[in-house]
């Protein structure tokens, strides 16, 4: 690897969407990345991580979330550890455990294992999943001071819940005087560009509407940050000892209805003839189709909840400023249709 002035940071799944955007931005600004993937024989997944910039001072290696022996390996040498990996499935597991338990196995295996080295500090990704309330209807503003009720919410919410939970439980058990720094993200919905151009949820949701394999869509109201600042507020984070003990929403507040986002890639793609689906889904569709689908299971507890989320925290402690809703939407939209993962119908037309 390159010689760097900065520290070497431990990225876990640098090949996902979030991942890849924060060590895009760590190579940008100096540092020495080392990414964590599952099979460095994957050469698919691997291809756009070997077109970022400042190949030498980037590394990879194999590591498992279900396979604890794999991170001390990963994790020696490195100062800081930004732990991004975490199993989202774009279909709901038939049983939820397949989804909880990588998230929180994965999670403590790799916090275990910086506790073994001179870690400096380590940012773990969770989620706004792990803030909100799918019972609390009545909530209008959410903080960092609020968790979930457990039992009201999906498998996907839980497993970001219980990982953080079981993070910061850790971190408190540990030596004060000697322990890692700690700190959490909790992002909305991240759109933006990507630079990878496989499966991955938020991009699978602008690719079926700019497809049309989504014919009318349900009434769901989504915190939204660009995939840019969020990781921003990693790099951020572990360049701010005050971030130590600390969980920040990552969110724009700039917050859409679904059918919001549908208006935007409607007014900006139509013309190129993508059948952008706009009619809203009757609730009492939905709750029938959640009888024998467990896509529509998950997202019933989310109908109709309108709620913000406040970044007054990561933007007076972090200098967090953040780019609005329209452009994340509009640049992920750009970026599948580039990345060749929605067809190209606006060259056609150009042409």
């Amino acid at each position: 690897m390159e010689e760097s002035k900065k520290g070497l940071v431990l990225v876990t799944g640098v090949t996902g969407f979030l991942g890849s955007q924060i060590a895009y931005q760590l190579l940008e600004k100096g540092y020495k990345v080392r990414g964590t993937v599952r099979s460095k024989a994957n050469e698919k997944k691997l291809k756009p991580i070997r077109t970022l910039p400042h190949q030498g001072a980037l590394e990879l290696v194999e590591a498992d979330l279900l396979k604890a022996e794999t991170w001390e390996p990963a994790v020696a040498g490195c100062e800081y550890v930004l732990h991004v990996a975490s199993p989202f499935l774009t279909k709901t597991p038939k049983n939820e455990s397949d989804l909880i338990k990588p998230a929180v196995e994965g999670t403590m295996s790799v916090l275990r294992a910086c506790a073994k080295h001179p870690v400096k500090h380590v940012v773990v990704t969770s989620s706004v999943a792990a803030v909100m309330s799918c019972k609390d209807s009545a909530k209008k503003e959410y903080t960092e001071a609020d968790w979930p009720v457990i039992e009201t919410i999906p498998a996907y919410n839980k497993s970001k819940t219980l990982a953080e939970k079981e993070a910061w439980k850790l971190y408190n058990s540990l030596d004060p005087k000697t322990r890692f720094k700690l700190t959490t993200i909790n992002p909305g919905y991240i759109f933006g560009p990507s630079i990878i151009n496989t499966d991955f949820a938020s991009g699978d949701m602008i690719r079926q509407l700019l497809t049309g394999d989504i014919l009318a869509i349900p009434k769901l109201h989504m915190p939204i940050v660009d995939v840019r600042d969020a990781a921003r507020a990693h790099i951020i984070a572990i360049e701010t000892d005050a971030a130590d003990g600390q969980r920040y929403l990552c969110c724009n507040g700039d917050a859409l209805w679904l059918t919001d986002i549908s208006k935007i890639l409607k007014e900006e793609f139509g013309k190129y003839g993508y059948k952008v689906a706009s009619r809203e889904l009757w609730h009492f569709m939905f709750k029938i189709a959640s009888l024998w689908d467990d896509q529509a299971t998950t997202v019933l507890p989310m109908w109709n909840k309108f709620a913000i989320f406040s970044n007054d925290k990561i933007t007076k402690e972090l200098g967090m400023t953040f780019i609005n809703s329209k452009e994340a939407v509009l640049k992920m939209a750009y970026s599948l249709i580039e990345n060749g993962v929605v067809p190209d119908k606006i060259n056609k037309v150009k042409k």
